[in-house]
């Protein structure tokens, strides 16, 4: 009987550790997200971006909504790119987010990948 309950005992131990360790990684991802967003909007390279769609992701951040913007931008240079950005916009915002409008975003390049960031939207 005292097996079965030290059993239980390091049973919960290590689920509660492994439970904790999640949650703090999942903590640091949204915190480095958070500051690499707030670098892109206080650094990036300003450009057009024509909204090809905008598809609700039912999640909302702050009571505002989270959308997934497919996007052609423009760079300066004249190269265009087309790229689906995961964004937080306030809700009195939404109407100039509608198919076919040319919003401002800023662009950096990140781990030789470029990242885009939609001037205007929702950053906590």
């Amino acid at each position: 009987m005292s097996l079965i309950i030290a059993m239980i005992i390091i049973c919960s131990v290590i689920t509660t550790f492994l439970t904790i360790a999640i949650v703090v990684r999942e903590l640091r991802s949204r915190s480095r997200k958070l500051s690499q967003r707030k670098a892109i909007l206080d650094g990036g390279t300003s450009a057009q971006a024509v909204i090809n769609s905008i598809r609700s992701t039912n999640a909302q951040l702050d009571d505002q909504p989270e959308v997934l913007l497919d996007l052609t931008v423009t760079k300066q240079d004249g190269a265009v790119i087309h790229t689906v950005v995961r964004t937080v916009i306030p809700i009195v915002h939404i109407p100039a987010f509608q198919a076919g409008q040319v919003i401002e975003v800023k662009y950096m390049t990140i781990d030789n990948e470029p990242k885009f960031e939609v001037v205007g939207a929702y950053v906590p």
